[in-house]
């Protein structure tokens, strides 16, 4: 869950911080090629591991999760991560316009919903039957469809079998909006707090104004 900026921080110190330790050992002993490699490669794997855990305690610590939610959350962001991939597939692969359509907006949502969880982990337990069940069935009813619209032969069981996917797909696809919208519940919540205070605000400035006589 850690994000690509810090990926690139925590390697940056790292590069430096071996540079430099090398360069002191080569100016104080003079280590040979061999030598100098090993303690250029131990001190950057050293340092990079040590600031990747300091880098997931900070984050643990301001989202106020444990050690074992931040592995159980990161370990479903991965598996919705590859699902979303197969959904990606999916879609190119299908032939009909709408459920291209469907698939792409699906998607879009899916991602949209791991990039919120990614950053706040809270989050994870708003929508946490997208994780379990809503994207797992996405994938694999997309996967079935798939399949079945691509065979050459397509008998009336098998029209019947897909025109049901498709509806099964809309009603899913409904239930994954309306988890998008369980993990940006309490942004919105958030919102509509700051909205009213400020409406509040401007109307008591306002009664100020006209009580002095300063409204203009």
């Amino acid at each position: 869950m850690l994000s690509v900026g810090q990926f690139f921080s925590r390697h940056t110190a790292s590069l430096l911080f071996s540079i430099t330790t090398v360069s002191i050992a080569a100016f104080a002993a003079t280590p040979g090629y061999l030598l100098g490699s090993l303690l250029f490669a131990g001190t950057y794997a050293s340092s990079t591991t040590l600031l990747k855990h300091r880098q997931k305690k900070k984050f643990m610590q301001l989202a106020g999760i444990t050690k074992e939610e931040y592995k159980h959350i990161e370990t479903q962001l991965k598996a919705a991560n590859k699902n979303i991939q197969t959904l990606s597939q999916n879609y190119l692969r299908v032939r009909s316009v709408s459920a291209f359509k469907q698939l792409l907006e699906m998607t879009r949502i899916s991602k949209n919903i791991v990039k919120i969880v990614k950053t706040d982990p809270r989050k994870f337990y708003n929508v946490e039957q997208f994780f379990y069940a809503h994207l797992p069935s996405a994938v694999e009813l997309t996967d079935k469809y798939t399949m079945l619209s691509r065979q050459p032969v397509k008998d009336k069981e098998i029209q019947i079998t897909l025109s049901k996917t498709r509806e099964t797909l809309t009603e899913l696809n409904d239930t994954i909006q309306i988890d998008l919208k369980d993990a940006l519940s309490n942004d919105i919540d958030h919102l509509q707090m700051e909205i009213e205070f400020a409406n509040r605000s401007n109307i008591r400035r306002k009664e100020q104004l006209e009580w002095r006589g300063d409204d203009k």
